[in-house]
């Protein structure tokens, strides 16, 4: 096989500082669609982005030379930088570290419409804790 062909797929997790609301209703159309722009820019797959106000997911189409620790720190980086200059919050910040996780093909309509109705799983208590991680469990 003279090609490279892979469907590496990743739902990526990561939080607010201090898991402070700064994504409101208003910001978070945009900062989504920053945050699919960046995974553009990697040569990546953005197949949904969403969010409530502390915390942001990401399901994304891994491009072969793209790890996760890169993609993952350019998306925070970037949108950093966007929650700064474009949307004027000073004092924004995202915790260190993510949560990460993959896919099988036969998972990824599933994780998309998780992804896209966060707000609904939050209010509704429909949240998956396993999907919602965004640091590893503390140690008991």
């Amino acid at each position: 096989m003279s090609s490279t062909y892979a469907r590496l797929y990743v739902h990526l997790v990561w939080a607010t500082k201090g898991r402070e609301p700064w994504i409101t209703i208003d910001v978070a159309p945009r900062l989504h669609g920053m945050i699919a722009g960046r995974c553009v820019a990697l040569g990546c797959v953005a197949v949904a982005i969403g969010g409530v106000e502390e915390h942001v997911h990401a399901l994304v189409g891994l491009k072969t030379d793209v790890d996760v620790a890169r993609l993952t720190r350019e998306l925070k980086a970037g949108s950093s930088a966007f929650m700064h200059g474009e949307i004027g919050v000073d004092r924004f910040g995202w915790q260190e570290g993510y949560g990460a996780f993959t896919l099988r093909d036969t998972e990824l309509d599933t994780a998309r419409r998780y992804v896209r109705d966060q707000p609904r799983h939050h209010a509704d208590g429909t949240a998956l804790d396993d999907w919602e991680r965004s640091t590893p469990p503390r140690a008991r």
